[in-house]
């Protein structure tokens, strides 16, 4: 904990740091708490590095066991935990806060007692932060990937034709339980047939039929907070040449776009890389109208943003994703999605699930 509070406290140009969002908190102080409509706030001396966090009590064995801070402040539903703030921090301070998170009315508690000329945002800073992985963050993200994986080959074992889309999303939760995730990062997303067109789509009560695209977003949360992140697009049965076209055409973006993402690539090169071959190269650009990646890690979508206007470089540690997508109305949509951790020299996929065009198709 103390070397990311040490980078915290270098980066932020206040006196002190007011953390909000719990996913940040956890990332600073390893405890995961959902402290529903209760005051939860880690403050961070940014001079002496002391931590004092402001927590309901009824997690304080939680907090106390996770974490070593300098001052513990529990709070019952009973107390104005506000004026614990205001106690730890003078009014001749300069304070930075989460902008992106914090609530108005926890402002206006702030206006109180701080002038708001004193009051800075930290969220690029934290971002910043966010995005770097190091080597436990990388081992703990591929046990989530592999867990997620294990799931989608489960699937490849049943037959889908004829069951629903929702049908085949429970499957694959039952599955990644049973490897050890705690829940979904997100859906799964299981949309079959021209539904599979539509980018961010809801998984419901259609039959997936022969011939179907079949494709499927999802992701898990491990034990241990971290997340995944992957989309596979299966054929139902046979492909028409149409389809393969498309399929084949995403598959080559996917791999330029993983090509293109070295440590110090301009972040919206790599979009450019992977749009030319759907847009320049095969026509298609009409029908593909989201960015390349994003980053993640114990959030499904954390920075980098990796769009074409995007002008900063990948660095080492960064975890992006690689999505390039075709999504036509009357014939229904591909994505390819794999995970890579940006390292010094190389980068690594964390995605070993076959996408061969030979390998997509599923009974």
């Amino acid at each position: 904990m103390t070397g990311k509070i040490e980078a915290l406290a270098h980066s932020v140009k206040a006196d002190y740091s007011i953390i909000s969002d719990p996913v940040n908190i956890f990332y600073f102080t390893g405890v995961h708490l959902n402290p529903h409509e209760r005051l939860l706030l880690l403050l961070v001396d940014n001079k002496t590095l002391d931590t004092a966090m402001i927590f309901p009590a009824l997690d304080g064995e939680t907090v106390r066991a996770n974490t070593d801070l300098t001052t513990y402040l529990p709070h019952d539903d009973k107390d104005d935990a506000f004026q614990y703030v205001f106690e730890t921090i003078s009014a001749d301070k300069t304070i930075a806060v989460e902008g992106e998170h914090l609530i108005y009315s926890r402002y206006l508690r702030l206006i109180e007692k701080y002038a708001p000329e004193n009051i800075q945002t930290l969220d690029d800073e934290v971002n910043y932060l966010r995005g770097k992985k190091n080597e436990h963050d990388k081992a703990e993200i591929k046990r989530a990937v592999k867990m997620t994986e294990k799931a989608l080959e489960d699937l490849k074992t049943i037959t889908v034709e004829g069951k629903t889309e929702m049908e085949v999303s429970d499957f694959l939760v039952k599955q990644f339980k049973s490897y050890g995730a705690v829940g979904p990062s997100f859906g799964p997303s299981v949309l079959a047939g021209k539904k599979s067109a539509m980018p961010h789509g809801d998984t419901g009560t259609d039959v997936i039929q022969r011939g179907d695209f079949l494709l499927i977003d999802f992701g898990v949360v491990s034990d241990t907070g971290y997340v995944s992140d992957m989309t596979r697009t299966f054929i139902v049965g046979e492909a028409t040449e149409k389809q393969e076209e498309i399929y084949k055409t995403v598959l080559r973006s996917n791999l330029a776009g993983i090509k293109a993402s070295q440590k110090g690539t301009v972040m919206g090169d790599i979009d450019r890389a992977s749009r030319k071959v759907i847009d320049d190269d095969a026509g298609y650009g009409e029908y593909f109208m989201h960015r390349i990646g994003h980053g993640l890690g114990l959030d499904v979508h954390e920075s980098p943003s990796i769009h074409g206007g995007n002008t900063d470089k990948l660095e080492a540690g960064h975890v992006i994703t690689i999505e390039p997508g075709i999504y036509i109305p009357e014939i229904g949509g591909v994505r390819i999605e794999d995970m890579l951790y940006i390292d010094e020299d190389t980068t690594y996929n964390f995605n070993s699930f076959p996408k061969d065009f030979e390998s997509m198709r599923i009974k």
